[in-house]
């Protein structure tokens, strides 16, 4: 509704001598008012206010149209807040702060209240999900201020009935985390759960212990859980990372915990104070007091371990409500103060006896938990927004020649989880490489393998890219060549006769899937060539190429770098390189799945459309 709400407000002046102060109200907000009259069960209260940040607001009455509950009563107010302003700008429903609602349900802002305020902070969700995707006409919602009012006081009052009914969350919709667990918080923690490591939570005796948790290189405020250790701090668990976090020096300082299930008040409420959570997890069977003291105890007696300062509490979550729990999920708590090992309290004697009874008191206390931001980082749910299949990702993949275009490919690759991934190519980065290269500056002079696997080990925390630093030989030393026949997919990039012959010469021992890549003079097309064989099929594949109505190549239309005549360049720009790059990733993805001998030929017309041509 940006640009929809309310047009731009005058200087407010004082009404006319004898007018009412609603003389000011715009007539957008009078239309409201008019409109929500002819809602049952919606009861209008008072006229419209304005507050000092220039939001309209309407106090109104909703009743509920059946049994009321234990956390809703029959009848509740509301705010009916327009605000003109972005990025707050839109209609939206907030419970008064006195007689509004107090609870938090599902589907529901963090229901808090700040002193003085005038409505709480639980706004409940009643915009369609596909919202969320940035396009009004997407969830076919009205657009205007009016009419978006009276659509969401209709919506507010399905709201409350299924709420009264425990019926927000149906079967089979999708599960949630309640309010307020870290989603606003600027740090976000990484893990790694698959639904194959769930059984581990069931198996283990060990139910708590100690924890290393650390930073992403590069990143702000991100981190990751990489092990587990036992109470006594020997390794008992290790996170699965690919290159980078595997490398990343860690300590450990951490406590970690296992529940049966989610901490959570009714309806749907996270706790907020340190008693509210050692109440929750008492309530499974959970001693948190008892942790708190044994984890500070552990961690005072100890010589190298580094504070313990966060709590990470792990439970068993399904994705959708009524299924069994698929995988662990992991939520974090930051500042977690336990007693430091000269620590000193007025009127209490520095003992460890006194030290232990500290932390057990602050695990009954109201201190306020901090909720960091919890992500699963496990290759499947990364790829929610889009990712490779199941056999491509499973695939180990070489890509001999790490130029523009394998580069380019390869990173497309990397980010559609293919990530059993090996780049091989023996030169090095040049700057005048740069024009159409993934890489940058910081690179020039170094291998192109390696400079590339380094950046595709940061697309993911999951990838595990290798660099092989040699060109492609026929023959090749035994260590390199044994290293070579692990891969099952073949993909040249190199638009090299040569390593064709290469390719055909080589005793590959099995099977294996063979692709090339290449694009056609002024990258006006692409050749892709695929076979499924022992060797490389040079000669099928070299005619096939001979046959095409490919581009005729012009010496004189070549780019010249530098100075002499051995210095000519491929005439290509970066977006013609990306485009080539894209459809080259879409089409090894479907040779992986079909990997049948074909050429495809990919012909760009003058009007930028590309016909695909199989030869």
């Amino acid at each position: 509704m940006t640009g929809l709400l309310l047009q731009p407000k005058p200087q407010r002046q004082l009404p006319p001598a004898g007018l009412p102060d609603e003389y000011m109200v715009p007539p957008v907000l009078k239309s409201i008012v008019d409109g929500l009259r002819d809602v049952k069960r919606i009861s209008i209260l008072n006229n419209w206010e304005e507050d000092d940040a220039g939001r309209w607001h309407l106090l109104l009455l909703a009743r509920l149209s059946g049994k009321p509950s234990q956390h809703m009563p029959s009848e509740s107010k509301w705010r009916l807040v327009v605000s003109p302003k972005q990025p707050d700008g839109g209609v939206f429903y907030y419970p008064d702060a006195e007689d509004g609602i107090h609870d938090t349900f599902r589907h529901q802002d963090q229901n808090s209240c700040s002193t003085g305020a005038i409505w709480r902070a639980g706004k409940p969700c009643l915009e369609r999900p596909i919202r969320g995707l940035g396009r009004d006409e997407w969830g076919d919602e009205p657009r205007t201020v009016e009419a978006a009012a009276i659509w969401k006081a209709r919506r507010l009052l399905q709201w409350i009935d299924a709420a009264a009914a425990d019926n927000l969350a149906s079967l089979d919709s999708t599960n949630e985390l309640p309010a307020g667990l870290g989603q606003g918080s600027r740090t976000t923690i990484g893990f790694l759960e698959t639904t194959e490591d769930l059984g581990w939570a069931s198996s283990t005796p060990t139910r708590w212990g100690f924890a290393s948790l650390v930073p992403v290189p590069g990143t702000k405020s991100t981190w990751a859980l990489t092990e587990l250790f036992d109470e006594r701090s020997n390794p008992h668990r290790k996170f699965d990372w690919g290159m980078v976090l595997s490398e990343t020096s860690a300590a450990i300082n951490t406590v970690w915990l296992l529940a049966p299930d989610i901490p959570v008040k009714k309806p749907w409420t996270a706790p907020t104070t340190w008693a509210e959570l050692t109440d929750l997890l008492d309530g499974q069977g959970v001693d948190l007091v008892n942790i708190m003291a044994e984890a500070g105890a552990r961690y005072r007696a100890g010589t190298r371990r580094t504070e313990p300062h966060r709590l990470v509490i792990g439970f068993p979550f399904a994705s959708r409500i009524g299924q069994k729990p698929q995988r662990l999920h992991w939520l974090m708590i930051d500042k977690m103060p336990l007693a430091g090992r000269k620590e000193k309290r007025h009127g209490f004697r520095p003992k460890e006896e006194t030290r232990r009874l500290w932390d057990r008191r602050l695990a009954v206390s109201n201190t306020a938990l901090g909720w960091l931001k919890t992500e699963n980082w496990a290759p499947d749910q990364l790829q929610s927004r889009g990712g490779a299949e199941d056999r491509v990702k499973k695939s180990k993949i070489l890509i001999i020649g790490a130029g523009s275009l394998g580069s380019a490919v390869a990173e497309n690759l990397c980010r559609a989880g293919a990530l059993k991934l090996s780049i091989m190519d023996g030169e090095k980065l040049n700057i005048g490489n740069l024009t159409r290269h993934v890489l940058t500056m910081a690179d020039a002079g170094h291998n192109k393998a390696d400079a590339l696997v380094k950046r595709l080990n940061r697309i993911s925390p999951n990838a595990r890219t290798t660099a092989v630093p040699y060109d492609f030989k026929a023959e090749m030393n035994e260590t390199i060549t044994k290293s070579i026949r692990a891969f099952d997919v073949i993909v040249d990039c190199t638009g090299s006769d040569d390593l064709l012959e290469h390719l055909s010469s080589f005793d590959w021992q099995s099977d294996n899937l063979f692709i090339s890549l290449s694009v056609t003079w002024g990258a006006n097309g692409l050749l892709a060539f695929c076979a499924h064989e022992q060797h490389f099929p040079v000669v099928d594949a070299k005619y096939r190429f001979a046959e095409v109505d490919a581009p005729i190549v012009r010496h004189e239309d070549a780019n010249v770098e530098g100075i002499g005549c051995w210095h000519p360049v491929f005439p290509a720009d970066s977006d013609d390189v990306q485009q080539w790059a894209a459809l080259s990733s879409k089409f090894i993805r479907s040779a992986i799945l079909n990997p049948d001998r074909r050429l495809t030929y990919y012909r760009r017309a003058d009007d930028g459309a590309v016909e695909v041509i199989n030869a």
